[in-house]
């Protein structure tokens, strides 16, 4: 017997009966039998046809719409963006209302009138200046006119106002004016490489040596650090001839010196503190041991301050840095590595 032949009577076997279809006996009856709406030469679509007209009209979720893209000339160039980047401008039109009167102008339009407004509100700005500035020209010239109208009418005042021009327009008075000027124009001269040279230490020292401290001892806040040190810092000001306060170059090796000996050493005391109230009363007796550990080597960093602090202007040593130490496992380790970290930024 042929395999493929028991096959597939198996397979007929299996399947349900087919109802027969009675055949037209002539073409009248096959033109007939095909529906009205349906042309007698259409051919019938092919699977592969079907797929691709579903793959061209997507199917969209309930409640969503196919919005058309604006395809002629926009209001005004701009460009909209989601989550992935740019897409494409839909032909979307806003309904809103505006003096008091409803109005529907397409996406684009809607861009170009908030131009408009982000335009109007910097001019509205800009004639809210002018207006106070001309409102005090006004009292200027208000005052002005009754000052004028006095000397008109009252012969003292007018005599009283007349000296006192005598007196400011002397030649002695004009010299010392202009000495005064010359002055100003000299004390700002000699405070701008000053003032320049105390931030530049500001930010290249003192900023970076409390932010590694902050680093060491996270319990401490930045903060906190920050308006320590200014308040340590207004022990070390001068007053100029103009009245500012500064600090001199003279006065950098103190800063330094303080950042190092008390700075560091009061953030190992507050993170100690914090750290104690934190844990657990039986691991207390162990952490105030290794905080005396701790003071004792802070005391004998006071002592090495002298030998790493440098003078204002010291090139920059040529000495390589030393590598990164490994993560510290008692706050001993921690204070001894805060430490030769400050140091060696100080350097």
């Amino acid at each position: 017997m042929d395999i493929q032949q028991a096959l597939t009577d198996a397979v007929e076997a299996s399947m349900p009966a087919v109802e027969e279809v009675a055949e037209p006996q002539d073409a009248a009856e096959l033109q007939d039998a095909v529906p009205q709406d349906t042309p007698a030469d259409a051919t019938p679509e092919t699977p592969e046809e079907v797929a691709e007209e579903a793959t061209d009209t997507p199917a969209l979720p309930e409640g969503y719409v196919a919005v058309p893209v604006v395809e002629d000339q926009l209001a005004t160039e701009f460009v909209l963006r989601d989550a992935e980047g740019e897409v494409e401008i839909p032909a979307l039109v806003v309904e809103y209302k505006a003096n008091g009167k409803m109005r529907q102008d397409r996406l684009d339009q809607v861009v170009k009138l908030a131009q408009f407004g982000v335009y109007n509100e910097a001019r509205e700005q800009h004639y809210k200046q002018a207006e106070s500035r001309l409102e005090e020209l006004e009292a200027v010239v208000t005052e002005r006119e009754q000052q004028l109208e006095r000397m008109l009418r009252d012969e003292e005042f007018f005599l009283a106002v007349r000296d006192a021009y005598d007196t400011e327009n002397t030649p002695e008075r004009r010299a010392e004016r202009a000495e005064q000027m010359a002055e100003q124009v000299r004390l700002e001269a000699y405070m701008q490489p000053i003032v320049q040279q105390g931030a530049a230490f500001y930010e290249r020292e003192v900023m970076p040596a409390i932010d590694l401290i902050a680093q060491t001892f996270p319990a401490v806040s930045g903060e906190d650090l920050a308006a320590r040190m200014a308040y340590a810092m207004q022990l070390h000001v001068e007053q100029a001839p103009n009245g500012a306060t500064y600090i001199p170059a003279s006065q950098y090796d103190a800063v330094r010196q303080y950042i190092v000996e008390d700075l560091a050493f009061w953030a190992q005391n507050q993170q100690a503190r914090y750290t104690a109230k934190a844990t657990a009363p039986a691991q207390q007796a162990a952490l105030q041991q290794e905080l005396a550990k701790a003071q004792v080597s802070a005391q004998k960093a006071k002592r090495a301050v002298g030998q790493v602090t440098k003078p204002v202007g010291r090139p920059v040593s040529s000495t390589p840095a030393k590598s990164k130490s490994a993560k510290a496992a008692t706050i001993d380790d921690a204070l001894d590595s805060a430490m030769s970290e400050v140091m060696a930024s100080l350097r």
